[in-house]
């Protein structure tokens, strides 16, 4: 990156920062909702996010937004990125774009407003879900399994392996290819049905390791369907997308073959063409993906997180806790969040893969900035994610570099939510 101004800094030092502080309590004491953008990068931003009701000049010269609009807009134009892209600090929207197309015609350009397919991320709905439940008194995650799903074939696996990785449990994708063989999509019912019969064993202990496991919440969804008795879709939008005006986020149930409109649809490109990636049996399980969201309702889902609402603090903390092994080692990873380090700030995130999209949503907790990444042409999105936090956080990289000369940055982005193919056993 070439050698510019230190406005980044500058514009976090003391002074900056006691100035954001008592605008933004003023904000929330007096209820001001009329800051006016006076940036022109913001002036083509057509989100609907609170965000926008703020002026980012509080944080930010108007130097540092152009930087910050010019560099990144550079690494996704070049990167041949197709989404959108969503960065706060702070609580405040300081980039969002919308580029390419939903699907494969240059007739469907995308927008801020269009939904995703969020892949992995669904897994933070979907553990959010369960620690709801948990605070409505229907279950404790020290449960077993089977006290909510007495069908459920494995009597050592609590419903807190399931939402840290640590169950043992097969990979349901791998039984669906091989054991599905009707024309109907099936459900996380007929996932249940086939564990069931066919009595897969365990690939370890429950508790001995972490092994990624889309299977785990597959049956946490079925969980919250047999504790709440109501649909897994239901549940999400009367207690997650409903309380928070989520209005571009639902749940992609196939059983239902609703139509959607202004949704993208994953697509890679084969032999130079664009191809459209068709729904297809492993669509039909819901839980570990299935849920569509656009960039500003997880922007509008970081906030609620940051505020604590939905859930308790201290259940919100569980949720980020490291999850411990039987001989009492840590994993990187609470119950439904990815936990990691960059530059030594604490982050709370997911990737997702599934189907041509390649989603990221990814939380600075010490310094209240979000990166989400949505995009839908099936290109590898980590390197675009390294690159958008090496310019958002420019200084004090620099300044991280210069005192540890001697080490790399740590705990680079990870890819781990591996979409399943047959190829790949």
């Amino acid at each position: 990156m070439p050698a510019r101004k230190p406005v980044i800094k500058e514009a976090l030092n003391t002074a900056a920062r006691k100035k954001y502080f008592l605008c933004f309590l003023l904000f929330f004491i007096s209820g001001i909702s009329s800051f006016s953008p006076d940036s022109s990068i913001l002036s083509q931003f057509k989100g609907q996010s609170m965000a926008h009701n703020f002026n980012p000049g509080f944080l930010y010269s108007e130097e540092e937004l152009e930087f910050l609009d010019h560099q990144i807009t550079n690494v996704l134009i070049d990167s041949g990125f197709n989404g959108t892209v969503l960065i706060s600090r702070y609580g405040m929207v300081i980039y969002e774009r919308a580029l390419g197309f939903a699907g494969t015609s240059k007739a469907e350009p995308l927008n801020m407003e269009t939904s995703f397919q969020l892949a992995s991320i669904s897994k933070t709905f979907t553990s959010t879900a369960v620690l709801l439940l948990q605070e409505q008194g229907l279950l404790n995650v020290t449960d077993k399994v089977n006290q909510h799903i007495p069908e459920f074939p494995y009597d050592n696996i609590t419903i807190q392996h399931l939402l840290t990785h640590t169950s043992g449990l097969q990979n349901y994708m791998w039984l669906l290819e091989r054991r599905w063989t009707q024309r109907n999509f099936p459900t996380n019912e007929d996932v249940l049905k086939l564990f069931v019969e066919t009595k897969r064993p365990l690939n370890f202990r429950p508790g001995q390791r972490f092994e990624y496991s889309n299977s785990g919440f597959v049956f946490l969804a079925l969980l919250i369907e047999r504790v709440s008795g109501k649909t897994y879709a239901e549940f999400i939008h009367e207690n997650i997308f409903d309380p928070l005006e989520m209005n571009r986020s639902f749940v992609y149930d196939l059983q239902k073959g609703t139509s959607i409109e202004n949704r993208a649809y994953g697509f890679r490109q084969i032999r130079g063409r664009n191809n459209l990636i068709p729904d297809d049996k492993l669509d039909g399980p819901l839980g570990d993906k299935g849920v569509f969201s656009s960039a500003g309702d997880l922007y509008k889902w970081d906030q609620a997180i940051h505020r604590s609402e939905l859930l308790s603090p201290d259940a919100w903390k569980q949720a980020f806790t490291h999850a411990r092994l039987n001989n009492d080692s840590l994993v990187n990873y609470g119950m439904g969040w990815r936990l990691q380090t960059y530059l030594d700030k604490k982050i709370v995130h997911h990737p997702g893969r599934w189907h041509g999209f390649r989603t990221s949503f990814k939380r600075f907790a010490d310094d209240h900035t979000t990166l989400i990444i949505l995009s839908n042409n099936d290109r590898n999105i980590v390197g675009i994610i390294e690159k958008l936090q090496d310019i958002i956080y420019y200084d004090e990289r620099e300044i991280w570099l210069a005192t540890n000369s001697d080490e790399s940055l740590p705990d680079e982005e990870l890819n781990d939510t591996i979409e399943y193919s047959p190829a790949d056993e």
